[in-house]
């Protein structure tokens, strides 16, 4: 055997290599471990950092949602498109004698609507004018003739302090003040009930001066 042979053989079986080979396997097996442990620490702060609660699935949704137990959201079935209202008359306020045609009118549907009407009821009304527009639908409800409650048609309260809230008389109320001012008024009444449905008036001094209400679906309670 030559010396070379020997020598390589010899550096085979070096017990002292065997020990670095050693010592480097295990540096990678704790580095390794390091690598799990340090992984393991940022799993446990992110999950302590991040709090998950359970929520009940009746909670879950779009948003707020109103328990309608009065039957309230149905009545907005009633507030689709009307193209035609029966018997609208118009009165151009600035010729004479139509504003007391008017003032006849109206006695004559309020004597009507008050001789049948129910003390207590709800009635569907939407109100615009020339400033700020049509507003959405409000459902009312009127108990001995004076506006009790109000929401819209998501079943959330309404408040009664704005001028889009009335009863059926605080309407006949309003076309009696617009023949008093107005220039011209349209105006429809409902044939069972006799409460004014469709009101279109325009003041002076200008056309665009306008101011619409619709009412309609009442239903005594």
């Amino acid at each position: 055997m030559s010396k070379r042979a020997g020598l390589a053989q010899y550096e085979d079986h070096d017990p002292g290599c065997g020990s670095v080979k050693l010592s480097r396997n295990r540096a990678r097996v704790r580095i390794a471990w390091a690598k799990l442990l340090v992984l393991s620490c940022l799993i446990v702060a992110c999950h302590r950092a991040v709090p998950v609660t359970s929520i009940p699935a009746k909670t879950i949704g779009p948003g707020p949602i109103v328990q309608d137990t009065g039957g309230v959201i149905a009545f907005f079935k009633d507030t689709g498109p009307v193209v035609n209202f029966p018997e609208t008359r118009t009165f151009n306020l600035q010729t004479p004698g139509q504003r007391d045609s008017l003032r006849t009118a109206l006695r004559e549907e309020r004597a009507l609507w008050r001789a049948s009407s129910p003390p207590d009821y709800r009635f569907l009304a939407r109100t615009g004018c020339f400033c700020p527009g049509v507003r959405g639908w409000l459902l009312m409800e009127v108990r001995r003739g004076q506006p009790l409650r109000a929401w819209d048609r998501a079943g959330r309260s309404a408040p009664l302090s704005d001028w889009d809230t009335f009863s059926i008389d605080g309407l006949f109320d309003m076309l009696g003040r617009s023949a008093d001012h107005d220039a011209a008024v349209q105006v429809s009444f409902d044939l069972r009930w006799h409460f004014p449905t469709y009101i279109r008036t325009r003041a002076l001094p200008g056309p665009d001066m306008w101011a619409v209400i619709e009412a309609r679906g009442l239903r005594p309670i």
